[in-house]
């Protein structure tokens, strides 16, 4: 299903490399302050934002996760 969703997006230079679905904004922030602590000086940047995606719910874990972006 495409829709407007949060999504926690991982950058590396222009790359993007990984994205991940969120319910809220304020537990995207949470994440991503979380995940900062964590890194390394040459960590990647990570970005809270509202995406068009596609998405889907997956029957493993019952959880909705970003399967495409559709506009950046």
């Amino acid at each position: 299903m495409q829709e407007l969703v949060i999504g926690l997006l991982m950058w590396f230079g222009v790359d993007l490399l990984e994205h991940t679905y969120y319910d809220s904004l304020s537990a995207c922030l949470k994440a991503k302050r979380v995940s900062e602590r964590n890194m390394g000086n040459n960590a990647p940047r990570l970005e809270c934002k509202p995406v068009m995606a596609i998405t889907e719910v997956w029957k493993e874990d019952g959880k909705k996760h970003i399967i495409k972006i559709v506009d950046d």
